[in-house]
C-alpha cells in the first residue's frame, strides 16, 4: 500500500487552468469503478468511490447518482458548469482480486485528495492495472493448502489431505488454462468441477487407498463462490437488495454448476449421489 501511496505522491494537482473535460473525467472514474467491482468491491464501496471522485472534481456530491448492479453501472452528474452527463458501463467479466482492489482504493483517495488532470489519473490507472501480480507458485501453494487442509478438517486421513493437495493443483491449473477462452463463470465451473471430479475418481481404478469424498470436499472448497455469496449479504445489508439478490441467485447457479460437475464423473462411473 505504501509503495502506491509513494509513486501517486508525485504528479499533480491537477486541474489547473486547464479546462476539464468532464465526460471524458467520468469515463476514467468509470474505468475505476468497473475494475473495483469486477475485482469483488461491493456496491456500496462502489457508489461511494464513484460520488467522493466526482465531488473532488468540482460535482455537488448529492447531485452525483449512481446505479449499480453485477453487470451494469450507471452514473449521471451534473458538473461545475451546469452540463448534465450520463454515462453507462456494461459489465461482462468476473476476476476476484482482493490485491488489485486495495490499490483501486488506494488510487481513489489518492484521486479525491490531489485532483490529478487527465493524463496523470489515466497513468496512475494504468499502473495499478499492470503492476505485477502474485507469482503463480503462490497460488499453487494456497490450493494445496487449502484443498489438503480442508480434506484432512472434515475427517480425512494423511493421504486424503495429500491426494486432496494434488486435486488442488489440478484445479487451480485447469482454471487458469480454461480462463483464457471461457469468460462465462459458470461454465468455467462446470468444466473445472467435471475434471476435478474425474481425477477424484480415478484413485479407485488407480488403486490409491483414499475417501473419495473427503478428497472432493478439499476440491469444492476451491471452488465454491464465497466471496460472492458474502458480498450478496453486504450489499442486502446496505440496502442494496436488486443487487444482492442478484449476486446470491449468481451464486446459487454457480453452486450448482459445481454440484453438477463432480457428480457427473461419480454417475458416470457407476456411483451413486
Amino acid at each position: 500500500m505504501s509503495a502506491i501511496s509513494e509513486n501517486m505522491s508525485s504528479g499533480d494537482n491537477a486541474i489547473g487552468d486547464k479546462m476539464m473535460d468532464y465526460s471524458k473525467l467520468l469515463q476514467a472514474i468509470l474505468d475505476i469503478a468497473e475494475e473495483m467491482l469486477v475485482c469483488g468491491a461491493e456496491v456500496e464501496r462502489v457508489e461511494d468511490s464513484i460520488e467522493r471522485m466526482c465531488a473532488a472534481y468540482g460535482c455537488e456530491q448529492d447531485r452525483v447518482n449512481t446505479f449499480i448492479i453485477t453487470s451494469n453501472i450507471q452514473v449521471t452528474f451534473e458538473d461545475p458548469n451546469g452540463n448534465i452527463i450520463t454515462q453507462i458501463r456494461r459489465i461482462v467479466r468476473s476476476d476476484t482480486n482482493f490485491d488489485r482492489l486495495d490499490y483501486l482504493n488506494d488510487l481513489s483517495r489518492y484521486i479525491c485528495a490531489n485532483k490529478p488532470d487527465l493524463d496523470t489519473l489515466k497513468e496512475k490507472y494504468e499502473e495499478v492495472m499492470n503492476r505485477r501480480q502474485l507469482p503463480k507458485w503462490v497460488q499453487y501453494l494456497g490450493a494445496v493448502m487449502a484443498a489438503g487442509g480442508f480434506a484432512v478438517f472434515f475427517g480425512g486421513n494423511i493421504a486424503d489431505g495429500l491426494y486432496a493437495a494434488a486435486l488442488g493443483i489440478i484445479i487451480t491449473a485447469v482454471r487458469g488454462f480454461f480462463s483464457k477462452y471461457e469468460s462465462n463463470a459458470m461454465a468455467l465451473m462446470f468444466i473445472s468441477s467435471i475434471i476435478a471430479g474425474t481425477v477424484a475418481v480415478l484413485s479407485v481404478p488407480l488403486g490409491i487407498s483414499v475417501h473419495i469424498d473427503k478428497v472432493m470436499i478439499g476440491g469444492i472448497m476451491l471452488l465454491i463462490p464465497g466471496i460472492a455469496v458474502t458480498n450478496s449479504i453486504r450489499d442486502m445489508l446496505a440496502g442494496d437488495i436488486g443487487t444482492g439478490l442478484l449476486r446470491f441467485a449468481n451464486s446459487v447457479m454457480l453452486a450448482a454448476a459445481i454440484a453438477c460437475g463432480f457428480a457427473l464423473p461419480m454417475i458416470l462411473s457407476g456411483g451413486t449421489l
